[in-house]
């Protein structure tokens, strides 16, 4: 080796010498390594999407339905009212399939023979009653006695009519309910009205709505209705109390017209103020009521699981029903049909179905067709049994 390379010294490392920076880690090797491929994504479970609310929608057209109810006017007239029969099933039909839910429509299949038939019977027996009744009294108190016997079977017969004739999505309503029970409701509750002078008619008006909405049901799937008799009370407390107001400023401007003229026996002119004020707050007391019930009572109706909602607003309706009176005194009543289709379609549009699944789990049942004569009686007697 020569001299010079074996005298070199070695450098021995100083402070300013930096040590050597070990070997950079690549990301990609510090990370996790990937799942496999055969390895399945974590499941993340999904919140049930709840069903939206469905609305009802109201198809019918004014001029249509003037067309149907003026034939029907003119037929019903000129036949001395064998016509009625069809008249009320083209008047059913019309107005519930021109209603729609969830894209389905409702229909009415009764046959007008079994009508005629239900009307005919009851012409008869009013006509015995108030011929006969007149000669001899003790048939008029027969005649009472014995439509007090037949009422629950009118009301328990009409009901299932009225019911097996209305159809949705090709299944019919059904309704059922025993005598017994349909006479308490309808005669025994009411006789209990009697006794506590009209304080219980308000709660007799909520079980015969109890009574009527749980007998019904639409293929398996049951209505029920639970709501309180408080909201009844309230409604008719206020519907009353206008009632009463009007009696009394329209007694006291019939009595000061009276003292004015010095006059002691009210003639036509007096009491044409008092029966117009009276009137006309009466109507608005009924729809008052009407509003606010229709509103408490679908929405605490059910059917199985299913729910309705109901917002009809109490002062919008009473002002369109307000409306619609003076239109048809104002035409002599031809404007009735336009009133009726207007009606219809405003409450309908305030009224939605709230489904819990679908509704195609609802299953066809074969029922019974009830009685038509039940249901002409009913409607007769002005005995409300619309769900």
């Amino acid at each position: 080796m020569p001299e010079s390379e074996a005298s070199s010294p070695v450098p021995e490392p100083t402070e300013s010498t930096s040590p050597v920076a070990p070997p950079a880690v690549d990301a990609a090797e510090s990370a996790p390594p990937p799942p496999l491929a055969d390895e399945p994504p974590p499941i993340v479970p999904e919140s049930p999407k709840r069903p939206e609310p469905q609305p009802f929608i109201f198809h019918g057209d004014t001029w249509e339905y003037f067309r149907i109810w003026i034939v029907n006017t003119l037929l019903t007239l000129l036949t001395l009212g064998i016509f009625a029969a069809w008249a009320k099933v083209r008047k059913r039909r019309y107005l519930r399939g021109n209603t729609e839910l969830m894209g389905h429509r409702f229909d009415y299949r009764a046959d007008p023979r079994g009508i005629l038939a239900g009307n005919l019977i009851v012409v008869v027996l009013f006509l015995a009653y108030a011929i006969f009744g007149e000669v001899y009294p003790m048939v008029r108190f027969g005649a009472i006695g014995l439509g007090l016997v037949l009422l629950p079977w009118v009301v328990a017969r009409s009901l299932a009519f009225n019911a097996h004739n209305t159809s949705y999505r090709g299944m019919r309503f059904y309704c059922r309910q025993t005598y017994g029970w349909t006479a308490m409701t309808y005669l025994g509750q009411f006789l209990f009205v009697i006794l506590t002078l009209g304080v219980f008619y308000p709660a007799w008006i909520r079980n015969r709505r109890q009574f009527v909405i749980g007998s019904h049901r639409l293929g398996n799937a049951y209505f029920n209705f639970q709501g309180r008799a408080g909201p009844f009370y309230t409604a008719y407390l206020v519907g009353g109390s206008l009632v009463l107001g009007a009696m009394i400023a329209g007694g006291t401007f019939m009595s000061l017209s009276m003292a004015a003229r010095g006059a002691k026996v009210a003639t036509f002119t007096d009491l044409l103020p008092f029966f117009a004020v009276y009137g006309g707050m009466l109507y608005l007391a009924k729809h008052y009521i009407y509003a606010r019930l229709f509103n408490y009572v679908w929405n605490h109706t059910q059917l199985d699981a299913h729910r309705f909602h109901a917002d009809l607003p109490v002062g919008g309706w009473v002002r369109l029903q307000m409306t619609n009176l003076g239109a048809i005194i104002a035409t002599a009543g031809l404007l009735y049909p336009w009133a009726q289709v207007r009606s219809a379609r405003f409450a309908l549009s305030r009224l939605h179905f709230l489904p819990a699944g679908p509704i195609e789990r609802i299953e066809r049942l074969g029922r019974e067709t009830g009685s038509a004569f039940g249901e002409t009686a009913a409607e007769f007697a002005g005995i409300d049994l619309g769900l």
